[in-house]
């Protein structure tokens, strides 16, 4: 990096370059508007009260953060009262050890405001007006021309504080740089970006309105970077310049104080993938956007390298000789073949804009311009916790694992039934909120006259979380193996050893333990039970959308926070051998040694596991191997071969950690001497001592697979 951009990470890993919000004296008689009026009047003197964030070293400002003293974001929800209330009493508190409520993540249609500028949103404005007579709808959409406007306007005020600095400023070098900002900001977003760097300012500034993902990045500015690298007026390490800036200013808009500001989950984006045509999107600029922001020393934000049959084993190489490369973890890895066959069939949106997904948060699938339909945690194993322990009557006689399963599979459809309704509710209450901020740049807001809170977007969809997938798949192995096929005890002696919680019953566990087929041992009974399972999810999900009309998927990752800890903590014994109380597992795949037959196994089963896509909802797989796999250059090569080959064969998703188990117990231990071990986690990374023990716990009990 140069040194401007060295002085800029330096300010901004000491936090200087952190937006601060500026307090405003609303008028007291706002009160007699209506609500649209009042909020959206509020929100517009807010912003202009804002002051940008400027020093020499800058060649971009124009971010702002709200104080929720108006509805600011969809992302921060700050000031969206009816999502406070709704949070306050469900947001991490579950009900009935079955369903709670979760953050949703979003990316703004940046393809859009690079093709038209925000006065060519305004025109799409005008023209839905002359389509909706209701006087909401009309309100909401003037109340949308009113904050584009406004931003319009905030962007002209930056562009007057930067030529007012540059005044100040000695260096020559300095001195153009904030000119030719105060110059741009006169420009853009009001109007299609001139350049690369205008195109790269645009999004750094309507990143204020939705402070979240930056989507397919390589995608939106391909055709500006083309377009300068041909006319001779912009140069590679020019655009490395701007790229590590605004990397730099995505890592500056999260507090350095917050506990986020060194997880990824904050900012995640992707590069590759299909394009529209049907080509392989990986190219030059996806490139320099790995190379640009792995050398910065920050966590904000990460990226996710989109697969496809298509994408040449040079550049899957490549990246992941970045990923090894990078310290700080901030690379995962996405299979686009699966995706499109989910997208496609089971959501059935076309293929254009299927293409236009990314990945956001902890790896949440959201599409161009939409948000995330549902991010709800539910608890999967708390229906094979019923027919155990409360509902052994009905299991005690079966004579067939068909038998058994089918008692199973009808209560997990009612848990599901119920927890979807749930996550119904928590959208039913958000949607009381009218966002305009966030608004003006997702898709279906302008044409509908509606909110993205209020099921705006015609691709979105929903996925909720489930918890102890691996659990019950598992328990399903247990009860097939050693009561049905092998017939090692009765369906009696299970129960009874579950319902003891296993006291009394230790030499049983430790067989089933030792002797069982658990999943990702890729055997024929464990790929049969795990694919019986999705199948029945599949014929369940068919057709089943939510309150919005958007399509229920599969999700399994577990975000920031515990709730693998706090639905196990409530949870009884289950028949994989866990114990009341124990966590629950997260994600796929598969831990405390019981992948016994090697990476290869594991991948395999993982990769077979749901062909029929309902599984591509916010899914993650960890994969923790041995670091000579990685570092030793003939291994790395051979894991390279057999990481394209789990994706050919299916798989979804992985992310990659390379740290021993001791030094994984050490640090729990002594964590002042571990202070720089980094992890990935759930579709994002962080230091390992940062994280709360219930994680670090699951993450040593991932299975490290060697040479």
């Amino acid at each position: 990096m140069n040194t401007r951009i060295s002085e800029l990470t330096k300010l901004t890993l000491e936090g200087k370059m952190y937006a601060n919000p500026v307090a405003v004296e609303f008028d007291r008689e706002d009160l007699f508007l209506s609500k649209q009026q009042r909020e959206s009047k509020r929100l517009c003197e807010f912003i202009l009260n804002q002051e940008p964030v400027l020093t020499e070293h800058s060649k971009m400002t124009g971010f702002f953060n709200c104080d929720g003293s108006v509805v600011g974001d969809a992302f921060r929800r700050m000031g969206h009262e009816a999502t406070q209330k709704v949070m306050s009493d469900f947001y991490l508190k579950n009900i009935d050890n079955l369903s709670t409520m979760e953050w949703q993540h979003a990316t703004a249609d940046y393809k859009k405001v690079l093709e038209k500028g925000i006065s060519g949103i305004i025109e799409e404005i005008d023209g839905s007006l002359k389509t909706h007579s209701e006087q909401k709808q009309v309100e909401f959409l003037n109340a949308l021309k009113k904050v584009a406007n406004t931003l319009i306007k905030w962007a002209e005020k930056c562009s007057y504080k930067a030529l007012e600095l540059s005044k100040t400023v000695n260096n020559v070098e300095h001195k153009k740089n904030l000119e030719l900002l105060s110059k741009a900001l006169l420009n853009v977003p009001k109007n299609k970006p001139s350049s690369f760097y205008e195109a790269v300012l645009t999004i750094y500034i309507c990143f204020s309105a939705d402070p979240d993902s930056v989507g397919t990045l390589d995608r939106y500015l391909t055709p500006f970077y083309e377009n300068d690298i041909k006319n001779g007026i912009l140069t590679r390490d020019e655009a490395k310049e701007y790229l590590q800036e605004l990397f730099l200013m995505l890592q500056a808009a999260t507090k350095v104080t917050s506990v986020c500001f060194t997880r990824g989950g904050e900012s995640h984006f992707c590069i590759g993938g299909y394009l529209p045509n049907g080509e392989d999107g990986f190219n030059e600029l996806s490139e320099l956007i790995l190379e640009s922001l792995t050398e910065l020393p920050t966590w904000i934000p990460q990226v996710t390298l989109r697969w496809t049959n298509k994408t040449p084993k040079e550049v899957f190489r490549l990246v992941l000789d970045y990923e090894r490369k990078d310290p700080h973890k901030r690379i995962a890895f996405q299979n686009d073949e699966k995706r499109m066959k989910c997208y496609t069939e089971i959501c059935g949106f076309p293929f254009e804009k299927s293409v236009g997904y990314t990945t956001v948060g902890c790896n949440e699938p959201a599409f161009l311009g939409a948000i995330t339909g549902s991010n709800s945690k539910i608890n999967f194993a708390r229906s094979m916790e019923t027919v155990f322990h409360k509902k052994s009557d009905e299991i005690v006689n079966v004579k067939t694992f068909e038998e058994f399963y089918n008692i199973f599979f009808g209560e997990l459809k009612s848990d599901l039934e119920t927890a979807y309704e749930y996550d119904n509710k928590y959208n039913r209450e958000r949607a009381k909120d009218i966002n305009y901020l966030s608004s003006i740049f997702f898709n279906g807001c302008i044409e509908k006259a509606k909110s993205l809170t209020q099921g705006a977007g015609d691709v979105v969809i929903a996925s909720p979380m489930c918890i102890g997938i691996t659990n019950v798949i598992d328990s399903l192995i247990v009860v097939k193996q050693f009561v049905f096929d092998e017939k090692m005890l009765t369906m009696k002696e299970l129960i009874d050893a579950i319902q003891a919680n296993w006291q009394g019953y230790e030499e049983l566990r430790a067989l089933i333990l030792k002797k069982g087929d658990f999943f990702g041992n890729d055997t024929d009974r464990s790929n049969y039970v795990a694919q019986k399972l999705y199948q029945s999810l599949y014929e369940f999900l068919d057709g089943k959308k939510n309150l919005f009309g958007y399509q229920w998927l599969i999700g399994d990752l577990l975000g920031y926070n515990e709730h693998h800890k706090w639905f196990g903590e409530k949870t009884k014994a289950t028949p994989d051998g866990r114990f009341d109380g124990d966590m629950l597992k997260f994600g796929i795949g598969q831990s405390e040694g019981r992948d016994k037959n090697g990476l290869t196994a594991l991948l395999n089963s993982i990769a077979n596991l749901d062909p029929n896509g309902i599984s591509c909802g916010s899914t993650v797989t960890n994969i923790s191997i041995d670091e000579q796999l990685i570092k030793n250059d003939d291994n790395f090569e051979k894991t390279v071969d057999m990481l394209e080959t789990y994706f050919k064969n299916g798989g979804i998703h992985f992310q990659l950690t390379y740290v021993s188990k001791e030094d994984l117990i050490n640090a729990k231990e002594t964590p002042e001497n571990y202070g720089n071990l980094r992890v990935r986690v759930t579709g994002f990374s962080d230091y390992f001592v940062k994280l709360k023990e219930s994680i670090q716990d699951d993450i040593i009990e991932r299975t490290t697979h060697k040479c």
